[in-house]
């Protein structure tokens, strides 16, 4: 189960990016563009990052976290929910 849940992921990402390329490495400009984040979950991160002493290569690390998580879910929008899963596992 697990294995076909990654599988399913690495197809969606590859749809998305049109080429063999995973949320880890694709360009950061890339990735907000085909995975916007709303403006609450843009506030949310900003407001955590202070908190919790995030650089922003740290809050960009969360974002692909994030985007991973739902890709995993079958969610073609990062949720909420993935967002706050990523901020926990960081």
């Amino acid at each position: 189960m697990v294995k076909s849940r990654v599988e399913a992921a690495r197809i969606r990402q590859y749809e998305r990016y049109g080429k063999e390329i995973c949320n880890s490495r694709v360009s950061y400009d890339i990735l907000q563009k085909t995975s916007p984040l709303t403006k609450e979950q843009q506030k949310k991160i900003h407001q955590l990052s202070p908190k919790k002493d995030w650089s922003n290569r740290t809050q960009i690390k969360v974002i692909r976290l994030a985007r991973t998580i739902s890709d995993l879910e079958g969610k073609t929008a990062i949720t909420d929910q993935s967002i706050w899963e990523a901020v926990n596992l960081h």
